[in-house]
């Protein structure tokens, strides 16, 4: 990928460490204490959210009655984790509770008729959401004739279909709650926190510390801002799963090649949260919820396989339709402003995958249309920075059966029919964007210091350390490093395709563009390198490294 640098005016030898907090908007010294501390303080009280105390109470009087409560909710980690920890954290009040995760295949993302009438057939008297339901209006009143007892937790976008029952959602209006872009996880983990509050011992602190991993992974998962209240969530979450007490979980993490000591947020981001995702994609999110609350080791050794292959299996399906996907574009579609790609024989379990990498290759707003039945199709979009994907589809709401998301990403359902429509409306609405601001659909590359690689030490790395966990809104200091002359260059790979050289004691690495290295180290030019500075840990030796983005 070509990027824009976008450099900031002068080069920084000394209070590097000051600049970077500065970037973060970090400049009063409780705030930054606040943010590299190891035990952060930073919370706020779960009754400040909207109608939380009425949902606490609603699922306690269901207890009290000995109603049978079912947890409904997407099949995603996000998903996946908040039923989790709401099967845990309510299994310390009730045995009368089970779960319902929707088909991605067969049912779709969020409440349907069908699914709730099934629930209403096994004798359940309250369902509870997490992490969907906000926009079912038309599903809530259907559960409500037949009998059933609603409450709804959820985080994503809200529409004028907004549903008539005990809704528990941040980012309502008039909902006071300062943390407006939690996880549905989160959502989850703050219900958690007021039933705590009303049923102290039964339900005690130490239960809530415990399923902090599983809102660490649905953060991180899920794409929220690492800001704030999720960031304290994270920290202490990462704690409890290098803990190892979630057996599943520490089997998984195992199996994988990792060590508990060493899970931070980008492997939790690129490795964990991929695994969990990939039951729902291929088969049944069921086996992610059957890990993280199962103890019993010979059952999980059978989940934790049967994750593993589930994996291997979607980075197969996923390449391919990539690829295919890619020469769709290159054909078709490469000069559109938002690419709307009909594959109808894509899998759909990894349409969304697919559409964020086509979006990262090709830095357009991109939606994967897969087909349901003879008449509808199904769509995921993943959009750029700077465009709001939720926006633009909501101007054209009329066009969906079901339709829901927020600004980086949506799904929905529409009739073939009205396929050209919507394609006409977004490329209408994209070639407007580009006409009044050309540089969104550019790739842009932020740099936060231009510095020089003598500056670039075991100190600053320690302090740099501090800023993790990183993920949405805190990414991880990008610095550059100018008139660089390489010696000695080392190729690697089967194909020589990766390059590692020293410079002042510093190791700086560039992957998959050897080639490209080759033909500038021929010149002798010196060079402009743009990337990561880190520590890397091996065999017990800890080195500098300089994981390398872009070079000019």
């Amino acid at each position: 990928m070509n990027y824009n640098w976008i450099l900031p005016e002068e080069t920084i030898e000394k209070d590097i460490f000051k600049e970077l907090l500065k970037r973060r908007g970090l400049t009063d010294d409780e705030e930054i204490e606040e943010f590299l501390s190891d035990r952060p303080q930073l919370t706020y009280d779960p009754f400040l959210m909207k109608n939380i105390e009425q949902g606490a109470d609603r699922i306690l009087n269901a207890i009290e009655k000995g109603h049978k409560i079912c947890i409904y909710g997407d099949y995603d980690a996000d998903g996946v984790c908040a039923i989790s920890l709401l099967l845990e954290i309510l299994g310390k009040l009730t045995t009368n509770i089970t779960y319902y995760i929707p088909s991605r295949f067969d049912e779709g993302y969020g409440l349907n008729k069908e699914a709730i009438a099934a629930i209403k057939e096994d004798g359940v008297d309250l369902i509870v959401t997490v992490d969907c339901g906000s926009v079912s209006a038309e599903e809530v009143e259907y559960a409500k004739q037949i009998g059933l007892d609603i409450v709804v937790t959820d985080h994503h976008n809200l529409n004028d279909n907004i549903v008539s029952c005990i809704l528990v959602n941040p980012k309502q209006k008039d909902c006071p709650y300062p943390q407006k872009d939690l996880s549905g996880c989160g959502v989850a983990f703050k219900l958690a926190q007021a039933l705590e509050r009303k049923t102290a011992p039964a339900i005690s602190k130490a239960d809530l510390n415990k399923v902090l991993d599983l809102v660490a992974i649905a953060t991180i998962g899920d794409i929220v801002p690492l800001l704030g209240e999720n960031r304290t969530m994270v920290k202490y979450g990462l704690r409890v799963i290098k803990s190892g007490r979630r057996v599943g979980l520490r089997m998984l993490i195992e199996e994988t090649g990792l060590e508990l000591e060493d899970i931070n947020s980008d492997r939790i981001a690129y490795i964990i949260v991929p695994h969990l995702n990939a039951a729902g994609r291929i088969l049944s999110a069921d086996t992610g919820v059957k890990l993280l609350t199962q103890k019993d080791e010979h059952c999980l050794k059978k989940l934790t396989s049967m994750l593993l292959s589930h994996n291997q299996e979607r980075k197969r399906i996923q390449q391919e339709t990539f690829e295919s996907t890619v020469d769709i574009v290159e054909k078709y579609h490469k000069d559109e402003m938002f690419l709307v790609l009909n594959i109808p024989e894509a899998h759909e379990g990894i349409a969304g995958i697919v559409a964020g990498k086509i979006k990262d290759k090709y830095h357009r707003p991109t939606i994967l249309l897969t087909s349901v039945d003879e008449d509808r199709l199904k769509g995921t979009g993943r959009s750029i920075e700077g465009i709001d994907l939720y926006q633009m589809l909501s101007e054209c709401k009329e066009l969906f059966e079901k339709f829901g998301g927020h600004a980086g990403a949506c799904g929905f359902t529409i009739k073939k029919v009205n396929f050209s429509a919507l394609r006409d409306h977004l490329l209408v609405s994209a070639q407007r964007l580009y006409q009044k601001d050309p540089s969104l659909f550019s790739s842009k590359l932020l740099i936060d210091i231009v510095t020089k690689a003598k500056c670039l030490d075991h100190d600053l790395a320690d302090k740099i350390e501090k800023l993790e966990p990183y993920g949405h809104r805190n990414p991880k200091p990008v610095f550059c490093i100018r008139g660089i002359s390489p010696e000695m260059p080392m190729y690697m790979g089967d194909r020589q395709q990766h390059v590692r050289f020293n410079v002042n004691n510093l190791t700086f690495v560039i992957f998959r563009r050897g080639e490209e290295f080759r033909e500038y180290y021929k010149t002798r030019e010196s060079i402009d390198l743009v990337g990561y500075f880190e520590k890397n840990y091996y065999n017990g030796y800890k080195r500098l490294q300089f994981i390398v983005i872009d070079f000019k």
